[in-house]
């Protein structure tokens, strides 16, 4: 399947048991988070943005990506930043779906008032980068041993990238 025959839409709580399980193979491949174990969904809800929570899914429905937006600092004057987290099935990875989530969720922000969207990744985690270098994010640096892995018993280094709004009310 190629991301052609992929829709983008809202993400409702409907959908959780499926975003929980696409979180929980990120989790378990040690490549996308610090997270030991997928929050309840109560928790996750109230963590991230209201708005710009966004699933890929297939034609027949089966949901087989998510993207989210959480809030990076809590001062008034950076409520245009947010932190963007983003997972695709394990099935599903490198078939452009990435992209398209990537790219939905940028307009969708941007439309509720977000200037800049964060990434935070794992250095060593290059489809990752590549795919947000590919969508427009620009890597600000590395911050080398941010946090101890203790499943894999070593620090991890994470990539810190950024895309700023090209769009007239942001300029």
């Amino acid at each position: 399947m190629s991301a052609a025959g992929i829709t983008i839409r809202t993400m409702t709580e409907g959908d959780w048991p499926t975003v929980a399980a696409i979180y929980e193979q990120g989790i378990a491949s040690h490549k996308a988070t610090f997270a030991q174990q997928v929050p309840a969904y109560a928790t996750w809800d109230t963590e991230h943005h209201k708005h710009t929570r966004l699933v890929a899914q297939t034609a027949d429905g089966q949901v087989v990506g998510w993207a989210a937006l959480a809030p990076s600092f809590a001062r008034a004057v950076y409520s245009g930043v947010a932190e963007i987290s983003i997972y695709i099935h394990d099935d599903y990875q490198h078939q452009g779906i990435g992209s398209k989530l990537l790219e939905a969720a940028a307009a969708e922000s941007e439309r509720n008032g977000i200037w800049t969207l964060e990434a935070l990744i794992f250095d060593d985690n290059l489809p990752s980068l590549q795919l947000f270098r590919k969508c427009g994010y620009t890597e600000l640096g590395v911050r080398t041993k941010l946090g101890y892995d203790t499943v894999l018993q070593r620090w991890r280094n994470v990539a810190m990238l950024a895309r700023r709004s090209e769009a007239e009310q942001f300029v």
